[in-house]
């Protein structure tokens, strides 16, 4: 559950340091954020089990920032931090929020302008200001107050990874009293949405007075918002509200089935219900004469008694899934155990943390079949990217790495596709590839013919595999780039172009309606974990959950296909 404040304290401090003109120590503490960032275990398990040595085992941890890591677990905060804000007093974590901004920009706008906070911000690109300061101009301009447009009226939502940890402290904390009967998570959790509002759990227990008093005292709360005998909610102090019910074992499937589904397709299911001379809610399901007690124990029996087929709750957002459970066409969803490697990652050729060596053992132990690089190519505006001169090197070395590892190793690269739709690396040399990822990086505010143009063309002209995260959002931090989706879907089916779904937690697309909308107009799909780090490897579950939302089955995901079938897709 810390990992999320740990990452915002380093990260400001980095920005501070950097603001300051401090020498490397920046780098470090950034660094150390994005490991954590993307650890698949909470660093507080991590000190509960090993203690500081634990965290000076984290990569990019050393002594000094263990001891500061410790501190904010013990007590919620870094006196270090507090003070450094005070030297500046600027509002580094609203301003980073900012889609467009960096560390580099702030220090900027900071420097030239005394710019503090998003207000100060907004005041001095409507005064026009920004755009005579060197590396902005008048575009950058309109693209941060788009920005902070978004930043103002965007709800408080969380990452699905952010949530993870949460849900498994509550099954831990709460899953070992022996008066807790039964307990699960519904909500939004439940169907997989790539970011959630507030977590929602049920519990089956005779003494509910117990499991509230154990509930209200779970770690991390800042703050109980309700407490009764049956139903609590508690605001943790990363913000992230927690609803639980007690509810009784009779109505427990009801209950879930209630919290589980989206609003749309709850009331879809009660009309069906009332068509049937019943009535459904999170109490049971009743005949509407008499009231007599149908159903409630479990889902499945619900669902039975109703004439349908059991719904994953990936589907349960009212977009045919009803109909299909009632003639059986329900499809067989995808699973984590289907996939047998991923695409798209990226080593310290580009803009990853690890070696490519380290990238395919971890891939290995992982339980993986194969594994594609894809690092950057292009002016894609980060450090380092390849080069047709560094090109060569990289394959080599992913040459050797083939002879150290038993699993197959994939050479490509992710390829821009630049503002007029071509690609700067020639098709013969796209050739040599075993997979070419194409994406948009720069220039995203284009308008939507010209945007469904660029990158049509790009997928008509260029042997490109993967049309790489497509949508172009970051969860959050900024909207996707306006597109006609129907158009991509039709080229990218034509063309036998794989449609990305990228499982980065920024990013989490394509969502699940626009992967059905390309899969009824015949696209096929590659799940991409982004991973720029081995500890990303892991959220390839999250791209799962996005293509079950999608009606993914086994014979849709790329991945999930067998090498030789794999390889011959790709010859192209």
């Amino acid at each position: 559950m810390k990992n999320q404040e740990v990452v915002r304290i380093l990260s400001g401090i980095a920005d501070i340091l950097e603001i300051q003109e401090v020498q490397f120590k920046p780098q470090a503490y950034r660094k150390a954020a994005i490991v954590i960032e993307s650890l698949a275990e909470d660093v507080e398990d991590i000190y509960r089990l090993k203690g500081i040595g634990g965290l000076e085992e984290i990569s990019g941890v050393g002594e000094h920032i263990a001891a500061k890591i410790e501190e904010i677990i013990k007590t919620g905060k870094l006196q270090y931090y507090e003070a450094l804000k005070k030297e500046i007093d600027v509002d580094i974590e609203s301003l980073n929020a900012i889609s467009g901004l960096g560390p580099k920009k702030i220090k900027i706008l900071y420097q030239r302008l005394n710019v503090r906070t998003v207000a100060d911000l907004e005041r001095v690109l409507k005064s026009h200001k920004v755009r005579e300061l060197e590396g902005f101009g008048e575009k950058t301009e309109e693209v941060l107050l788009q920005s902070i447009e978004f930043f103002k009226t965007k709800p408080k939502r969380f990452l699905y990874a952010q949530a993870v940890p949460v849900v498994a402290m509550i099954y831990r904390e709460l899953g070992k009293y022996d008066f807790v009967d039964k307990l699960e998570v519904a909500g939004s959790f439940v169907r997989g949405k790539e970011t959630v509002g507030d977590l929602d759990f049920l519990v089956v227990s005779r003494e509910s007075t117990r499991v509230m008093e154990a509930f209200v005292k779970l770690p991390d709360v800042k703050e109980v918002l309700v407490r009764g005998n049956t139903k609590s909610s508690i605001r943790l102090a990363n913000g992230l509200q927690i609803d639980l019910r007690v509810v009784g074992s009779k109505e427990f499937g009801s209950a879930m089935n209630y919290f589980i589904g989206n609003k749309e397709h709850n009331v879809a299911l009660r009309k069906l219900a009332l068509s049937r001379g019943l009535t459904l809610s999170e109490y049971g399901l009743f005949r509407l004469k008499g009231k007599k007690w149908v159903a409630g124990r479990s889902e499945d029996e619900i669902y039975q008694k109703l004439g349908l087929s059991f719904i994953d709750p990936a589907l349960r957002e009212n977009h045919g899934e009803i109909e299909a459970a009632r003639i059986g066409a329900l499809p067989t969803l995808v699973k984590p155990s289907d996939v047998n490697g991923v695409f798209h990652n990226h080593s310290h050729w580009s803009d990853g943390n690890n070696t490519l060596l380290l990238m395919a053992q971890r891939a290995e132990e992982l339980g993986f079949k194969f594994i594609s690089f894809n690092d950057h190519f292009g002016p894609i505006g980060i450090t380092n990217p390849l080069n047709e001169k560094r090109l060569l090197g990289y394959l080599k070395e992913i040459e050797g790495v083939r002879k150290k590892v038993g699993i197959r190793v994939f050479s490509g690269v992710e390829v821009d596709i630049l503002k007029d739709g071509s690609l700067p690396l020639s098709p013969s040399l796209l050739k040599k590839l075993d997979v070419v990822i194409a994406s948009v990086h720069l220039s995203m505010k284009m308008p939507e013919p010209a945007m469904t143009r660029r990158i049509c063309s790009a997928m008509e002209k260029y042997p490109i595999h993967i049309l790489g995260h497509l949508t172009n959002r970051l969860l959050n931090t900024r909207e996707g780039v306006a597109l006609n989706y129907e158009k991509v879907f039709e080229t990218a089916a034509t063309q036998g172009v794989f449609l990305e779904i990228n499982a980065l937690p920024q990013r989490m697309e394509l969502q699940g309606e626009q992967i059905k909308q390309a899969k009824e107009r015949g696209c096929l799909f590659a799940l991409g974990t982004d991973a720029h780090d081995v500890n990303h490897l892991p959220f390839y579950t999250f791209g799962v959950n996005m293509a079950r939302r999608g009606w993914l089955e086994k014979k849709d995901l790329l991945n999930c296909w067998s090498l030789p079938k794999i390889e011959k897709a790709l010859r192209k």
